[in-house]
């Protein structure tokens, strides 16, 4: 069932609105990284890149506001709608962060978030 899935981390370690998950991918031309958190009960994982700039948005694995609502850029300030990445304030509208293709399992007997990556 995971043969071409990556385990990104437990389920239970992504809690809505809480920290998120990173690790390193390639992407294009680079090593950059992706992050993954739940949201509203479902699990969402983007490239951990501002359409604005490209530098990463979290801050020592917080990417969300306060509220928990938004996702949000730590350098820019742009926020993005966690369910679909699109920029809604800041300086990179109308853009949206490039969303991953993620799902969750059992490994093990232990429920577990994957990430599916594309060519």
């Amino acid at each position: 069932m995971t043969s071409n899935a990556i385990i990104v981390c437990p389920s239970s370690d992504l809690v809505d609105g809480g920290l998120a998950c990173k690790l390193p991918v390639q992407h294009k031309s680079g090593t950059t990284t992706a992050f993954f958190v739940r949201y509203q009960g479902q699990v969402r994982g983007y490239l951990n890149r501002c359409p604005h700039m490209g530098s990463e948005l979290d801050w020592e694995n917080q990417v969300f506001t306060r509220a928990g609502d938004q996702l949000m850029c730590a350098r820019h300030g742009a926020t993005f709608e966690p369910a679909t990445g699109e920029c809604t304030g800041g300086p990179c509208q109308p853009s949206r962060l490039t969303a991953l293709t993620v799902t969750e399992a059992e490994h093990d007997g232990i429920p577990v978030v994957l990430w599916w990556p594309q060519d």
